[in-house]
C-alpha cells in the first residue's frame, strides 16, 4: 500500500533534522565566536537565534504611524562624572583601526625598522593587559590604562585587550598608505574630507615612488595638520586607546564602566565597527 503524501512529507522533513541541527549548532558556535561573516554564508535553516537574522530576512515594516529613525552617533558608554548610560555626544570621533602586519605586507610596505625611523615610545615595564602588536602607549596614558584594568580584573578576573593607542604622524601615514594601497576609501573612513584630500595628493603625486618615500611624502602633510591642529584621526590626539570589548559579556561590559569611571578623568564611547570601547584620556 503506498505512503500517503503527507506521511511521505513527513518522513522527509524527519530525514532533514540532523542536517539542521549540525548547521544550527554550527552557527551557535560561530556566533559565540564572534564570526558572524562567516555564519551568513552558512545555509541556516529555519530557526531563531540570538542577535541573528537568517541571511536575506528583513526587518519587521514599522507601524505606519510611526516616524522614521534618524542614525544615531555612537553610544556614549561611560565617563569618569557621570554613570554608565551617559547621553551620546554630538559628534563621532574619529577612531580608524591600524591595518594588520599582513594587510602592510599586501601593501608591499616595509616593516617599521625598515624606514630608519621607529615610532617613540616611553619606557615602561610590560603590562598584566595585551597590548596587539605594533600599539603604542606614553607612560602616562599606559599607567592610567592598567589602573583600569586592575579594577576589571578585580571584578572579572580577566584583562583588558588593547587594540589601539596613540599614534605619532608616521604610523598614521603607514596606516593611510596601506588602506589606500589595499583600495580602501579614506573620504568614507574619516570625517576631515580635506584633510584626507590632501593626504591623498600627496599619495597620488609620489605614487610611482618606492612605498617608504610615499609614506614620508604622507607623513609630512600629517605632521603639517598636527602644527595646524588639525588631526584626521582621533588616534593622533594623545591619550586615544581602543579596548576590545567583542568578547565582554554584558556583566564584563558593566565592569569594564565600573572600572573606567573609577579610576576617573576617562571619557568612554562604545564603537560597533568594528566592536571595541574608544577611551579618550586625560
Amino acid at each position: 500500500m503506498p505512503t500517503p503524501p503527507t506521511r511521505r512529507a513527513a518522513a522527509q522533513e524527519r530525514s532533514l533534522e540532523p542536517p539542521r541541527r549540525l548547521r544550527a549548532l554550527a552557527a551557535a558556535l560561530l556566533c559565540a565566536a564572534g564570526c558572524r561573516e562567516r555564519i551568513e554564508s552558512i545555509d541556516l535553516p529555519s530557526i531563531g537565534l540570538p542577535g541573528l537574522d537568517p541571511p536575506g530576512a528583513s526587518a519587521p515594516a514599522a507601524p505606519a504611524s510611526a516616524a522614521p529613525r534618524a542614525p544615531s552617533a555612537p553610544r556614549a558608554a561611560g565617563t569618569a562624572s557621570a554613570a554608565p548610560r551617559a547621553a551620546a555626544p554630538a559628534t563621532r570621533p574619529e577612531c580608524d583601526e591600524l591595518p594588520s602586519e599582513e594587510e602592510e605586507r599586501r601593501a608591499q610596505l616595509p616593516p617599521l625598522t625598515a624606514l630608519g625611523k621607529a615610532v617613540p615610545t616611553e619606557p615602561w615595564a610590560p603590562p598584566p593587559y595585551e597590548v596587539l602588536p605594533g600599539v603604542t602607549l606614553p607612560a602616562k596614558i599606559a599607567a592610567k590604562v592598567e589602573q583600569i584594568d586592575q579594577g576589571y580584573a578585580r571584578r572579572t578576573r580577566e584583562h583588558l585587550v588593547i587594540t589601539s593607542g596613540t599614534r605619532d604622524a608616521n604610523r598614521q601615514a603607514r596606516a593611510m598608505f596601506t588602506k589606500l594601497r589595499l583600495g580602501e576609501d579614506l573620504l568614507q573612513l574619516y570625517r576631515n574630507k580635506a584633510a584626507v584630500q590632501e593626504i591623498k595628493k600627496a599619495y597620488q603625486a609620489n605614487s610611482r615612488k618606492p612605498p617608504e618615500q610615499v609614506v614620508a611624502a604622507m607623513e609630512a602633510v600629517i605632521q603639517d595638520q598636527i602644527d595646524r591642529g588639525i588631526y584626521v584621526s582621533a588616534h593622533l590626539r594623545k591619550g586615544a586607546v581602543d579596548v576590545r570589548n567583542r568578547t565582554m559579556s554584558p556583566k564584563e561590559k558593566r565592569a569594564f564602566l565600573e572600572s573606567t569611571a573609577e579610576v576617573g578623568g576617562v571619557l568612554v564611547l562604545e564603537e560597533t565597527t568594528p566592536a571595541h570601547y574608544h577611551l579618550q584620556i586625560d
